[in-house]
């Protein structure tokens, strides 16, 4: 109550990474293991990681993850392992606020007087676009305030220790170089996406991503303002191959490339982050994206409970269901498998 650290929940065995066709490779979420108090904190990441030394996989280097050896092993038996390294036993998980999605956009209170201010920045990508001049924006703001900044696992910015006094100043320099600090005047598919370098950056990559996202966010929204659902918010992730760097194994929507041009798709991931989302199609190839959308979003639209997200609808109206529902509606027009 006073405001001081007095432990940690610990959470073991969560990964994304994977490969397309290795079914031995898969995302996992991670499992709770317990609670320790802040002074033994240092004692039982090491216990944690003797193990993963002495029981990981050393001869199958895609098998070698953590999360392999908890799943093989349970969380149970990883657990008391856990605790004959540490020395004595973990107490257990303690309860917290049920976890909220928060990009921070936008102006807040710093807690001390001054403000912290975040701003977008798409695909994570700092640069000078058209009329919006984002890297020539920040520059400036740093030059004339030397303000420190920190950088966000969703792609975004964060200035903060600024005085009140200077928010004016700062807000016409953005304004002056096309940057909208207001959240809820920012695209809101773009508000929640996220891709990752892909080509020509990333030697892994099978398929577009960075590049490729704008223009796939730009035709879902068409399509979600054709079917009335334009103030839909959805989580939607892309990445040029199946090692996950940007989490779309945890989307609302997420794009995994597949080969050029084609992605497999993953449906039922949720806004807040804590529910793995599972794979849909294997193969789209990217110019049937409305067509395979659309039976999707119509029957979405018509049997989603009050306020219910797509990925919560998603999981609950079961994939087999979805399927069958959509393959009326799509059986002649190519779209995956």
């Amino acid at each position: 109550k006073d405001g001081e650290l007095e432990g940690f929940n610990v959470l073991t065995g969560g990964g994304l990474g994977r490969t397309h066709n290795k079914e031995e490779t898969f995302a996992r979420l991670s499992d709770h293991l317990g609670y320790v108090k802040k002074e033994d904190i240092y004692k039982l990441l090491k216990a944690i990681g003797a193990i993963q030394r002495d029981y990981g996989d050393r001869s199958n280097r895609r098998h070698a993850r953590m999360k392999y050896l908890i799943h093989d092993w349970g969380i149970d038996k990883f657990k008391a392992k856990v605790e004959s390294y540490f020395g004595k036993s973990l107490k257990p998980f303690k309860e917290l606020p049920a976890w909220q999605y928060q990009d921070f956009l936008g102006w807040h209170e710093q807690g001390d007087g001054k403000l912290f201010l975040g701003i977008l920045v798409e695909n994570g990508r700092v640069q000078d676009r058209d009329s919006l001049k984002l890297k020539t924006a920040l520059r400036k703001i740093v030059e004339q305030f030397n303000l420190p900044m920190r950088l966000t696992p969703n792609h975004n910015i964060i200035f903060y220790e600024i005085e009140r006094s200077r928010s004016k100043a700062i807000e016409k320099i953005l304004a002056a170089h096309g940057v909208e600090i207001n959240p809820d005047r920012l695209d809101s598919l773009t508000r929640y996406s996220m891709a990752c370098p892909a080509f020509p950056t990333c030697g892994l990559a099978i398929t577009e991503s960075e590049r490729a996202l704008p223009s796939v966010l730009e035709r879902i929204n068409l399509l979600l303002e054709k079917l009335n659902l334009s103030s839909e918010k959805l989580v939607i992730r892309m990445t040029g191959c199946p090692n996950g760097c940007v989490r779309p194994y945890l989307a609302e929507l997420g794009f995994v490339g597949s080969g050029p041009g084609t992605y497999q798709v993953w449906l039922g991931g949720t806004t807040d982050g804590t529910k793995l989302a599972q794979p849909y199609v294997q193969r789209l190839r990217i110019e049937h994206l409305e067509s395979f959308l659309e039976p999707i979003f119509l029957y979405f639209q018509a049997n989603r409970e009050l306020d219910e997200s797509f990925g919560v609808f998603c999981n609950r109206i079961g994939f087999d269901k979805l399927q069958a529902i959509c393959h009326t509606f799509c059986k002649d027009s190519g779209v995956g498998s």
